[in-house]
């Protein structure tokens, strides 16, 4: 009788001790998904105030669009997340759907 308490008790334990290994214990690490839907659009298919932002911009006017992405946010407004260049030179920027760029922190 002892043995079969012994191991409920270790079984109870080892389950608990998996559980709360997986909560997260840095401060900072978000739970919040930033996205809900991430679609790979072509360049064209920006809306006319994103290209525009691209295009006054000093840093981003002489770079070529490689990738481009439509995001459905969680809270329902869209975002677009536009990649220039390639590999060690590439550059993200996100804009809203009124072309302004979204600089994370």
């Amino acid at each position: 009788m002892k043995k079969l308490a012994l191991v409920l008790a270790l079984g109870t334990f080892t389950f608990a001790g998996v559980q709360a290994s997986n909560i997260p214990t840095d401060p900072e690490f978000n739970l919040v998904q930033s996205f809900q839907d991430k679609e790979e659009i072509k360049a064209e298919d920006l809306p006319q105030a994103v290209k525009d932002t691209i295009t006054e911009s000093e840093e981003t006017q002489s770079l070529t669009i490689t990738k481009a992405y439509k995001m459905l946010n969680i809270d329902g407004t869209v975002t677009y997340e536009v990649k220039f260049g390639m590999e060690e030179d590439a550059v993200t920027k996100k804009y809203d759907a009124e072309g302004n760029e979204i600089i994370e922190e």
